[in-house]
């Protein structure tokens, strides 16, 4: 036992690197996979640099965006950032108005 005592150090750092680093890295990978897989038509993105739109047509390698009415942007696939969810909450109103 007493050989393996040196050793329980470095095992704990590598042990603790792990759980904070490559395991959650490693989720998000998978996550932005499924986000890539799951583009379709008419879903409302976010690019990496922050435009938001609405996806037109999907390739294997590239995206083409409608940014406003009549204006449409080609982007990688890898340049959609994320979807945007739409707000489901309901206004807050303030109470004695």
């Amino acid at each position: 036992m007493s050989d393996l005592a040196p050793l329980l150090p470095l095992v704990l750092i590598v042990l603790v690197f792990w759980l904070l680093i490559v395991r959650p890295q490693r989720k998000r990978q998978q996550q932005y996979a499924t986000l890539q897989n799951e583009l379709v038509p008419g879903l409302e993105v976010m690019t990496t640099s922050g435009i938001y739109a609405e996806v037109v047509t999907v390739g294997d390698q590239e995206v083409t965006l409608r940014i406003a009415d009549g204006v449409q942007i080609r982007v990688h696939r890898q340049a959609i950032g994320q979807v945007v969810r739409p707000e489901t909450a309901e206004p807050e109103t303030t109470e004695g108005d």
